[in-house]
């Protein structure tokens, strides 16, 4: 929409040229073969040519080096650096003593090739030389470079079907059939599990008079989805083959998974219950998404700017456009979408129609251009409802004035639709600090252990060089939190060591900008899973009102607080200025879903299904959906199929440890559980490092004790007398109020307390547990918890009928609420030693296990026999 002047291509004469589509060639103008013979010589030039921004020689050392010592990694990175001394000279390459990237003079390759606007001739020839998968002769060099390759073959696979999706659509738009056809086959072959390049396919096959092609191409489809995925087609697909408009390319997609009936649905009534929920459904939606009215309150969309000039792999100009958005938001009258959502927004080739849909009224785009130490920034305000552009400014200024040129356009926007802009407070630095801070702050998104040692790094070097900008002191702090080694975090930094710097830094930031909510934020992540976060947060929130991830934050907080109903406001709030944003719907639907309020959380869920091309965040979504449901062999499927198609990153890793130990595959789940010693510990039975590993952690323990059931296995081990140790450690942080006592008011320690004879203590705690467990709802997942925790609270008590009846109630309504990680027969379950030989117990163990099996076989595992599960302890219930 903006001006975005002459095309990047033409920007510089490119004297050689990359192929990193297929075997990395390096060619020059002349049609000389330059590729580096040594192959990690080629890999250094594949890191550095797809990298954002310049490369830390170290980074480059510990991908193709790491398992040399330091002084031998750089010097095999010198000799490597010096084969390439030929680029450098050309300007091709820049190289310093500190990093290697791409120098002033334009290295083209095939990949940026890609990222420019190109009609369906163009892309189809462009598809045609495309070798899959990307830089074929550099496999198998490290571990590390290993994994660097898999995470970028999986984005370059994600924007080349982006690309030529879009491309083959528009194609159909104009009756090019034959184009989009080719396309979609090329693609096809990139990618055989893309539903979209399918439907594409599909409507060029009966355009062009081949049904029967047409046919072929859905069953292939519908074949490969159900042997790699387990997945059925979407409904459009079904369909697509019956409609006439399959010619056209305006259909949606309405569901890109089949999603499981809800279990309460009875065959003879699915089909009318379907009927008239689709009903329902259309019409909340229409509430939902119906656009809001101008006046009411604009709802403005700021999209990633392009990035033109001086190349920095988009994030400078991503950054100026996270700044804008950042100083709108702080008006009031003036509404903002996320940003995750605002880039979804910009990929697609119906930017308009999709806007509107989300009710958004208006769309700020632009470009960046940089040369020296001059940035030209272009800025377009669009108009959503007739996409006309209301607007259009130029500003051209030093580099160094690029925070005068960003309150500047945010004053402009807010003036153009008739808003008052409160005064802010700007901060500035000097541009290499921004510079660092905005690479940093790209790397910190993507949430894996790699890129946020790099933030970190960066940010240091930005606090060096400016020790008073206190956004880089607020984004190192969450960087820190990040990279601990916190089960749900992504590091291998010890907790209490990385939170000891965090902590720090936040502090700074704060004394920096008490008006950061940056730096509140970070505070808040201290102890995330703490009440004592809840202030940090709310004045977050309060300073930052329309950032979404800030009140996801404050919501969790909410939540552990028993604070439902606000939590799920907060949540709700996320989801407005976020919609399409997976992890807020996350967030949203497993809090209906703990409430028993299924049938809005499944609306939900088809609401994102239908909204959203992020593939990812559809399968966590519904991997979450089966987690929450006990549908344990759907939960391990769709975590199998995340780790196969994002790669090892920690999270995915989690996810299928985790399935697998639902399913009581302890020794599977621990070959992925490498992110955590002490589960690793419980998973293969080695109970003295479980106890080793939970007096390490302290006052840490009670955050993680019912985390794959260590508090519970300290007691099968007979050691409850470390649990009461480590009670007792951290009592002076629980009077210091620095350890919640719900955290500790676990039933494990109640009894271990009660058999040290501590009665009053484990009194106390148990009224504390008791009074926790009043405050659950009646319904949902978060009833059977509550059911389950009465149960407990009944046999520590002594109340021997009323936990058997909780039991045998829940048993039956529904067994696997009873399952653990890993699975442990009831039998076996200290918490219940005091009703074995009733044979109400053994009748619920029963049904457990057969409710566990039946799960085991729809995945091809075999049942537990009831001897292994009666004498299993939890810890080593399977061999394989």
């Amino acid at each position: 929409m903006a001006d975005q002047g002459s095309s990047r291509q033409d920007i510089w004469t490119s004297e050689a040229a990359l192929t990193l589509l297929g075997p990395l060639r390096l060619m020059d103008k002349a049609g000389h073969d330059l590729t580096p013979k040594a192959r990690k010589t080629r890999a250094v030039l594949a890191i550095v040519a797809l990298s954002r921004g310049p490369v830390p020689r170290f980074r480059l050392a510990e991908l193709l080096w790491g398992d040399r010592g330091e002084e031998q990694a750089k010097a095999s990175l010198r000799q490597s650096l010096y084969e390439l001394r030929g680029l450098a000279s050309a300007g091709l390459l820049t190289v310093n003593r500190e990093s290697v990237a791409l120098g002033p003079k334009r290295l083209s390759n095939d990949v940026s090739s890609f990222e420019e606007d190109l009609d369906a001739v163009e892309m189809a020839d462009r598809l045609q030389e495309v070798q899959w998968p990307p830089l074929t002769d550099l496999d198998d060099l490290t571990p590390e470079f290993d994994e660097w390759l898999r995470t970028e073959r999986t984005r370059l696979s994600a924007l080349i079907q982006r690309k030529g999706t879009d491309a083959a659509d528009a194609a159909l738009s104009s009756e090019d059939a034959a184009s989009a056809r080719r396309i979609a086959d090329a693609l096809e072959a990139i990618d055989p599990l893309d539903e979209r390049a399918a439907h594409a396919g599909v409507r060029a096959d009966i355009a062009l008079g081949d049904r029967a092609g047409a046919h072929r191409r859905t069953e292939r489809l519908e074949k490969r989805l159900g042997d790699e995925l387990g997945l059925k087609p979407s409904q459009e697909t079904r369909t697509l083959l019956e409609s006439r408009a399959a010619r056209f390319p305006g259909s949606k997609v309405d569901e890109i998974y089949s999603l499981p009936p809800h279990p309460a649905v009875r065959r003879k009534w699915f089909f009318p219950l379907l009927l008239i929920g689709a009903l329902i459904l259309a019409a909340g939606a229409y509430l939902l998404l119906r656009p809001s009215t101008a006046a009411a309150q604009p709802n403005i969309a700021v999209l990633p700017f392009e990035e033109v000039g001086q190349k920095t792999q988009g994030y400078f100009a991503t950054g100026v456009s996270d700044e804008i958005l950042n100083l709108l938001s702080h008006e009031q009258r003036l509404r903002v979408l996320g940003r995750v959502s605002a880039e979804e927004i910009a990929q697609r080739q119906n930017a308009l129609e999709t806007a509107r849909q989300l009710g958004i009224t208006h769309l700020l785009d632009g470009s960046v251009r940089t040369a020296g130490n001059r940035v030209l920034v272009i800025v377009t305000l669009t108009r959503v409802s007739d996409g006309a552009q209301m607007w259009s400014e130029k500003y051209e200024r030093q580099l160094g004035d690029i925070f005068a040129v960003q309150g500047d356009i945010a004053k402009t926007v807010a003036s153009r639709l008739s808003q008052s802009f409160g005064v802010s407070s700007t901060r500035t630095t000097t541009p290499d600090v921004y510079d660092r801070y905005l690479a940093a702050r790209q790397l910190i998104r993507e949430r894996r252990e790699n890129p946020l040692n790099e933030a970190s790094d960066l940010l240091k070097q930005a606090i060096a060089l400016d020790p008073d900008y206190a956004p880089a002191y607020a984004e190192l702090a969450q960087a820190q939190m990040l990279l601990s080694d916190h089960p749900t975090n992504y590091g291998s930094r010890p907790l209490n060591e990385a939170r000891a710097e965090a902590t720090r830094l936040a502090r700074k930031a704060i004394q920096l900008d008490p008006n950061l909510g940056d730096a509140y934020a970070a505070m808040g992540l201290l102890n995330i899973y703490d009440k004592s976060s809840l202030p940090y947060y709310r004045k977050a929130v309060e300073l930052s009102p329309q950032r979404s991830d800030y009140h996801r934050w404050l919501g969790q907080v909410l939540w552990i607080s028993n604070r439902f109903d606000e939590g799920i406001a907060e949540y709700r709030r996320a989801v407005e200025l976020d919609p399409l944003w997976g992890l807020n719907y996350d967030h949203l639907t497993g809090a209906l879903l703990f409430l028993g309020r299924d049938q809005e959380a499944h609306a939900l869920l088809r609401r994102f299904l239908s909204l959203s091309r992020d593939d990812r965040a559809k399968l966590q979504l519904l991997r979450s959906f089966a987690n929450a449901e006990n549908r344990l062999a759907d939960n391990l499927r769709y975590s199998q199929t995340l780790e196969e198609r994002f790669g090892d990153e920690r999270l995915m890793q989690f996810y299928l440890a985790n399935a697998l130990g639902w399913l009581g595959e302890t020794r599977a789940a621990s070959r992925h559980a490498a992110f955590d010693p002490m589960t690793i510990a419980i998973l293969n039975g080695n109970l003295e490092k479980v106890v080793a590993e939970a007096k390490a952690l302290g006052p840490d323990f009670w955050d993680r004790a019912n985390f794959w059931g260590s508090a519970r296995l300290l007691l099968l081990m007979g050691r409850g007398s470390d649990l009461v140790e480590i009670y007792d450690r951290t009592r002076p942080a629980i009077q210091a109020g620095q350890v919640d006592i719900t955290s500790v008011a676990v039933p494990e320690l109640v009894l271990a307390l009660q058999r040290a004879g501590r009665t009053a203590d484990a009194n106390r705690l148990l009224a504390t547990y008791a009074q926790n467990t009043s405050q659950l709802p009646q319904a949902g997942l978060g009833g059977a918890i509550r059911t389950v925790n009465e149960a407990n609270i009944a046999a520590l008590s002594g109340r021997r009928d009323e936990a058997l009846a909780k039991l045998d109630e829940l048993s039956r309504k529904s067994p696997l609420s009873l399952n653990q990680v890993p699975p442990i027969s009831l039998l076996k379950n200290p918490l219940f030693a005091s009703l074995n030989g009733d044979r109400r117990l053994a009748a619920a163990d029963e049904r457990l296990r057969a409710a566990l099996n039946a799960e085991r076989v729809k995945t091809g595992l075999s049942p537990i026999a009831r001897d292994t599960w009666i004498r299993g302890n939890g810890a080593l219930l399977t061999k394989n």
